[in-house]
């Protein structure tokens, strides 16, 4: 009987110590572009397509009614829509590169003011032909999504509703409205149909087109991580400690700074997690885990413009100055130490030095 338990202990000693090292062994690199994928993009894609759906419908019953009712609820499906958009800003490959979707969703930033300029003309002239399907498309990038839709929303001169002054306002908003429901259903449906961007990826190889191996699969993804954290560092954070940079914080006309910020930085946050890079790191370089860590709680404890976040973690408020430092350095230890760990070249992302 002794023997047998001794025999059964033993057994599940192994079975325990098997797991362990299954658990703590890397993904392979196709692996980490499959998880990236099926737990992060995939399923922020999708809630980007979702949150877009009741845009034209809101924006018609405010021009239908006018009612403060409608007005907040057209906020509202606004705000869903740029904090969905937050998650998917960076991954700038694939259907939201092809056709310039991502500019026509969102164009920003605009450091030259084309959407301000762009808008007049449109609202001077008054083509009421910009309704008709197709016809928005057409038009500079800078009209035709998000930025152009913020600024009708909040027009306090001219507000959308019944009146005759908006009527060609409404038009225009709705076929903006329309138009990012077409985009975002273009974006979602570019990675999912078969043979789609999700497909290219994971299943790459000498007849794959864009894709040879599964090292480059998951170097996008890591180029992507990158691009997130150089965007919300150098266009979110740098401009309040650099104040020479002029540029206008995303979506400030509806107050959604602050929750731009905290979409962006839990959208990183997750895909960091999801590539599991950490995992390569000898012992010898293990303290990179515990400075990431304490960085992604540096990053989630301001929220982005000086103030604390209601989720921070730190006991203290970070300073901006920190907050922009600390994302520099995380930025630098996945491009330098954690993606050579992993036997990935990154090379140069699409912010680099053009």
């Amino acid at each position: 009987m002794k023997q047998s338990l001794s025999a059964l202990i033993a057994m599940f000693v192994s079975i325990a110590i098997a797991s362990a090292s299954a658990a703590a062994e890397p993904p392979t690199h196709l692996a980490m572009a499959q998880a990236a994928i099926e737990t992060y993009v995939i399923p922020h894609v999708d809630a980007l397509k979702a949150a877009a759906v009741p845009l034209p419908a809101a924006v018609e019953n405010v021009c239908k009614s006018g009612s403060p009712e409608a007005q907040t609820a057209l906020e509202k499906a606004f705000a869903n829509v740029v904090l969905a958009y937050a998650g998917v800003d960076f991954l700038r490959f694939g259907p939201m590169l092809e056709k310039g979707r991502r500019e026509q969703i969102s164009f920003w930033p605009d450091p030259r003011g084309f959407v301000a300029r762009q808008l007049r003309l449109i609202l001077l002239n008054k083509d009421e032909k910009i309704a008709e399907p197709g016809m928005l498309a057409k038009q500079s990038a800078a009209v035709q999504g998000l930025p152009a839709l913020e600024v009708l929303i909040h027009d306090k001169d001219v507000p959308l509703g019944p009146t005759e002054p908006a009527r060609f306002r409404c038009l225009f908003a709705h076929a903006i409205a329309a138009n990012i429901v077409r985009l975002t259903s273009e974006v979602a449906d570019g990675w999912e149909k078969p043979g789609g961007w999700k497909d290219k990826m994971l299943h790459p190889g000498p007849d794959n087109d864009t894709y040879k191996s599964g090292s480059e699969s998951a170097v996008e993804i890591v180029k992507a991580l990158l691009v997130g954290l150089s965007l919300t560092g150098d266009l979110q954070l740098k401009p309040q400690v650099d104040h020479k940079i002029r540029l206008t914080p995303p979506y400030a006309k509806s107050g959604l700074q602050k929750a731009f910020y905290a979409a962006s930085v839990a959208g990183l946050h997750q895909l960091y997690n999801s590539l599991r890079l950490e995992d390569y790191l000898k012992p010898d370089l293990a303290w990179m885990k515990g400075w990431a860590q304490g960085t992604w709680r540096t990053l989630e404890s301001t929220d982005g413009v000086g103030g604390r976040s209601p989720q921070a973690k730190r006991p203290d408020t970070p300073s901006t100055r920190e907050v922009f430092d600390r994302m520099n350095g995380l930025r630098n230890i996945v491009a330098n130490r954690l993606s050579v760990a992993a036997g990935l070249t990154v090379g140069f992302n699409e912010l680099d030095g053009d």
